[in-house]
């Protein structure tokens, strides 16, 4: 709906920071990724790389919590082919 300038817009005025740790992301998460973790704000890959901030801790717990939960759902699904 926005684009990347409504993104880069919307980072400036809520004033979040861009995460300029992983190289990659662009790319889409993969199984490697997971379990992610939530450390204060940031979203922590187990390699230590930071994938989000949120704005503020229990948002980033409970976004970390969704996300693994899902990544589970999606092993399970492929366990069950």
């Amino acid at each position: 709906m926005f684009g990347s300038d409504g993104v880069q817009l919307f980072q400036r005025v809520v004033g979040t920071r861009e995460c300029r740790d992983r190289s990659d992301r662009r790319l889409p998460l993969r199984s490697e990724h997971f379990p992610v973790e939530a450390s204060g704000r940031e979203i922590l890959t187990q390699q230590g790389v930071a994938i989000a901030v949120a704005t503020d801790p229990a948002m980033s717990e409970e976004i970390a919590r969704r996300l693994n939960k899902s990544d589970w759902s999606d092993q399970e699904d492929q366990w069950a082919l």
